[in-house]
């Protein structure tokens, strides 16, 4: 499920983000899922690492899903809104398909992760993340 805004934060700019965002889901009627793979040195799960998933509307970033990893390095059944798949199927609106989202992964024995990735409607995307550790 979406995370919801901080019910305390009742200021206008929080006012015209949710309202931003009720716009952006309304656009997005598809749904597309995110399945993030957490390693280091490409082989080791790293479990227990924090997953964000964030999207930019206007000057404002919001949280959208926030996850850990299993004992696998995995986070996944991320549900995000996405274009409709019929964007795909025709050359003026192919290259605008995918929605843009933000991940960030997050461990205190490695250096932060953060890419800009695409989810499309009907699809599960895969993200494999490989983290670096702090070098003491």
């Amino acid at each position: 499920m979406l995370n919801s805004p901080n019910p305390s934060d009742s200021s206008a700019a929080q006012a015209d983000t949710n309202e931003a965002f009720r716009q952006f889901v309304l656009a997005h009627p598809g749904r597309g899922t995110l399945k993030v793979q957490v390693t280091t040195a490409g082989l080791f799960p790293v479990p227990q690492a924090r997953v964000e998933v964030t999207r930019r509307f206007g000057d404002t970033s919001r949280l959208l899903f926030k996850n850990v990893t299993d004992v696998s390095g995995i986070a996944n059944n991320m549900v995000l809104p996405a274009l409709p798949a019929s964007y795909s199927q025709t050359a003026a609106t192919a290259r605008s398909s995918g929605t843009e989202y933000t991940v960030s992964v997050y461990h205190p024995s490695y250096i932060p992760f953060e890419k800009p990735i695409s989810v499309y409607d009907g699809i599960e995307t895969i993200l494999p993340v490989g983290l670096e550790p702090y070098v003491r």
